[in-house]
């Protein structure tokens, strides 16, 4: 389900309890006549997709479709290990020297990473999240979310375990975005990376190719 800019706003001011001011701004905006409809319609249809549930007097989001999309603050993250460090140095050297390769080399590169085990969620986690505190000051080229998502799956690879390297998007405004998944769950390199119910993110491509399709897998 996406939303809208407009759908946005209405859900916000369902949870917020503002319901009928929005509606004031809507009408004043030129939505006129119609603007309690379109609220009132918009919000029966949230709450008939699971994203709004009646609590009482009001409406509030259902915790499972909400999660905590927090980041860390800025000085806060623990320092990667030694090993961890190393891992995350040899993965994004590797994953730098495969960007200049077609697209297609590389998903064709990472394709025998299939028959490796599953990296386990912790050692995903620390690998994932050492890659951006390595990131060299004096280089000048692009490392984003495609250059330090292939360097944590890189990196994973090397011990001998597996991660796929997932490309895809979301609408409304339009974003792509790439990052790596594991059979226990996603693992970002932001709170970008993390679960937005209005916004989901859609894979397009996953290299080695996930095995099989389940909820939540791209």
């Amino acid at each position: 389900m996406w939303a809208s800019p407009l759908t946005d706003r209405i859900w916000a001011a369902a949870v917020e309890g503002r319901v009928d001011t929005l509606i004031a701004t809507l009408a004043a905006e030129g939505h006129g006549e119609k603007a309690e409809h379109t609220v009132q319609t918009t919000i029966d249809q949230l709450v008939h997709a699971g994203y709004l549930t009646v609590a009482g007097p009001g409406l509030r989001a259902l915790p499972e479709q909400m999660p905590d999309v927090a980041v860390p603050a800025a000085g806060t993250e623990r320092a990667p290990s030694r090993p961890v460090r190393w891992l995350a140095r040899t993965g994004l050297a590797l994953s730098l020297i495969l960007m200049t390769a077609p697209l297609r080399w590389r998903l064709r590169a990472l394709a025998p990473l299939r028959v490796l085990p599953a990296a386990s969620p912790a050692l995903a986690g620390a690998v994932s999240a050492a890659v951006p505190q390595i990131r060299p000051a004096w280089y000048r080229g692009r490392i984003a979310c495609m250059e330090m998502s292939l360097a944590t799956v890189l990196a994973l690879a090397l011990c001998g375990r597996r991660a796929h390297w997932v490309l895809g998007a979301r609408q409304l405004p339009t974003e792509a975005h790439a990052w790596v998944w594991t059979e226990d769950g996603a693992f970002g390199l932001s709170g970008r990376d993390r679960p937005d119910p209005r916004r989901p993110w859609v894979g397009a491509l996953a290299a080695p190719p996930v095995p099989h399709t389940r909820k939540g897998e791209p």
